[in-house]
């Protein structure tokens, strides 16, 4: 990649590293804000937790393995690789998503639409090509 790609691969992981963080612990500390941003409810006793470790803990830990990976262990490619691959993956859960529940609305079509953005754009910028 050249340089001005590398500064806007690195600029958009730290910010979504950063997102991320914040997601995370938004969520963990208040799962019930999972109701109010999407079409579901949390009834059982264990809805609460599941949203605290996975909405919460684990968006928070990605997010922060993102930071680390480019700002403690200098690797701002490889930050961006996974960050590449975390939105591949999201995308295809949505594609999944939608043969099974159909097509997104309100806050779930916005996140769909973030997410296969920002993967098509850093497959664009390329994060996936190799440097040898």
């Amino acid at each position: 990649m050249n340089q001005l790609t590398n500064h806007l691969c690195r600029w958009l992981t730290l910010s979504v590293g950063a997102l991320f963080i914040a997601l995370g612990i938004w969520l963990m500390v208040e799962p019930d804000a999972v109701e109010r941003l999407y079409p579901l409810t949390l009834n059982e006793p264990m809805a609460h937790s599941e949203i605290r470790a996975v909405f919460g803990g684990f968006m928070g830990g990605a997010g922060a393995a993102l930071l680390l990976l480019d700002l403690r262990y200098n690797k701002p490619r490889e930050a961006s690789v996974v960050l590449a691959t975390m939105m591949g993956g999201l995308s295809l859960a949505r594609i999944v998503g939608f043969v099974y529940e159909g097509f997104p609305t309100g806050t779930v079509l916005q996140e769909t639409i973030f997410e296969v953005v920002l993967f098509i754009f850093l497959v664009i910028l390329g994060t996936y090509r190799r440097e040898d």
